[in-house]
């Protein structure tokens, strides 16, 4: 199979057969710039670990919660780096 696309930022790509499967990712770097998702994505993300916080915060040792109210944050900033550097809606 041979065909020419036009990519315009990093993304990731893979072939698909309609409604069956699809090959592993082929990750393609443009300009040296990372592979983004898209603001939304990242966005649901960021929420994701907020709604996770909330649920699992009380449950935890109090020996335990220092570490991970740090790990929480690293997660946070993550992906709020991430939202920050997407380009996509």
């Amino acid at each position: 199979m041979e065909f020419d696309v036009a990519i315009e930022r990093s993304s990731w790509v893979a072939l698909r057969v309609l409604g069956s499967s699809h090959s592993n990712p082929v990750f393609v770097v443009v300009d040296g710039k990372p592979i983004r998702a898209s603001r939304r994505s990242a966005e649901w993300c960021l929420k994701g670990v907020d709604q996770c916080w909330s649920q699992k915060e009380r449950f935890l040792k109090p020996e335990e919660l220092e570490q991970a109210r740090s790990d929480y944050q690293h997660a946070r900033a993550a992906y709020q780096r991430i939202l920050e550097e997407s380009t996509a809606p």
